[in-house]
């Protein structure tokens, strides 16, 4: 790495670290970079300059568009362990400034010159910013006499590198939109290290692109036959620890759902489980629905797409899965929806599934279907199997793939 930094940690006298290697951000990647605990190695010294106007977090941007042209990167490690002073943060007057962060990395993304030197580089790259209004003539001049005073104590600035490859990588960016995976974890708040940590790795593995994790999990606490036994405290904690998430939402339920059936086309009876579940059942579906909502939210709020969509819960893992989620016709995730079989019913398991986003959208929205009264067998997995064949949904359910519900006994995480 030319650039390391060490992360830093806020409102906490004593907080030890588990042992990690340090992560390295790829290019095509952005995140801010602050002027603590920072290590700069010679082939980056023409990255200490500070702005004279912005935030030292606004250099952290143009810097990483320069690292990815002479292959370098930028490094994130921790302390195994730190005592840290108070320290305060405060919103400064570059609040404004920073606003349009999201314009300038796309900017940043798109960016590129043919300057055979990267003082050159950088220099074109402060004037386009200008031309763009992501800074203005002050910053332009800082830069300069910055790379001036470099040259006058002999530094010798690292070569370009972008090679043949890079260059074509650069244009698929810019011309390919890379597929995007929204994955909506839902249900209890549980299992969250024993069962959804690797069925959330294994999701990575399997289905290619980028991914956004959406938990949206209820703290509610199951009843009669399911009692808790591990307590709420600890799976909240959990919950709260777990880190590589987009969005992280945990509730209460709404004491009491109304599915609106219409008179006279069912009864909860239906259903065809213990009557203690029914509420449950409810609650879980009207959870599929938010989940949804909120991923389409977020894709207005950040003017983003997303191509595929996993359904799971937090209390599964899988039990068999093929090599990979990416493969052709008739297991195509980006046309098809797949579900797993559930061996034991033999019929479809609604506790995963993956495929495009109109056909999740149908699969995730059935709660509202009820008021439709579209066949009074509400059992879960049969309604649902009937419900999407209704809709005329592309369905695969895939005997290669089969999930294990975590067990409820003392010895597991519920």
């Amino acid at each position: 790495p030319l650039i390391q930094q060490q992360l830093q940690i806020v409102y906490s006298n004593k907080l030890p670290f588990v042992k990690h290697p340090p992560v390295a951000i790829e290019p095509f990647t952005f995140t801010p970079l602050s002027n603590d605990n920072i290590l700069f190695t010679y082939d980056a010294f023409w990255a200490l300059v500070l702005s004279q106007s912005r935030s030292d977090i606004w250099r952290s941007w143009w810097v990483q568009r320069i690292l990815w042209d002479i292959n370098g990167n930028l490094l994130f490690s921790s302390y195994p362990h730190q005592i840290n002073t108070t320290t305060s943060f405060h919103h400064d007057d570059n609040t404004n400034q920073d606003a349009n962060v999201g314009k300038l990395v796309r900017f940043l993304s798109k960016w590129k010159s043919t300057k055979t030197t990267l003082a050159e580089r950088i220099e074109e790259l402060f004037n386009d910013m200008i031309k763009e209004k992501y800074c203005d003539i002050d910053e332009l001049k800082t830069i300069q006499n910055w790379l001036q005073d470099l040259e006058k104590v002999k530094y010798e600035f690292p070569p370009i590198k972008t090679s043949k490859s890079q260059s074509e990588q650069v244009g698929n960016r810019i011309g390919i939109r890379r597929r995007r995976t929204a994955v909506c974890l839902t249900g209890l708040i549980e299992c969250i290290d024993l069962a959804w940590t690797p069925t959330a790795n294994a999701i990575r593995t399997h289905i290619g692109g980028d991914m956004d994790i959406f938990m949206y999990l209820s703290s509610t606490e199951p009843v009669v036959d399911q009692l808790s036994t591990i307590p709420l405290r600890t799976r909240l904690i959990e919950a709260l620890h777990y880190s590589n998430f987009t969005v992280k939402v945990l509730f209460e339920n709404i004491p009491v759902l109304d599915p609106h059936f219409p008179p006279n086309c069912t009864t909860e009876e239906s259903i065809d489980q213990p009557p203690h579940k029914v509420p449950r059942y409810y609650q879980q579906l009207f959870g599929l629905s938010n989940c949804f909502s909120l991923v389409r939210d977020y894709e207005k709020k950040h003017n983003i797409k997303y191509d595929i969509m996993v359904r799971t819960r937090a209390d599964i893992k899988f039990d068999q899965i093929p090599p990979t989620f990416d493969r052709e016709s008739p297991y195509d995730i980006n046309t098809t929806l797949i579900a797993p079989y559930n061996g034991l019913m033999g019929i479809i398991d609604d506790g995963f599934a993956v495929g495009p986003m109109d056909a999740v959208e149908v699969y995730m929205n059935r709660y509202y279907s009820f008021r439709e009264c579209i066949t009074r067998d509400l059992h879960p997995e049969r309604y649902l199997d009937f419900y999407l064949k209704y809709r005329k949904v592309k369905l695969i359910v895939d005997t290669r793939t089969s999930i294990m519900h975590m067990p409820h006994s003392p010895k597991h995480c519920h």
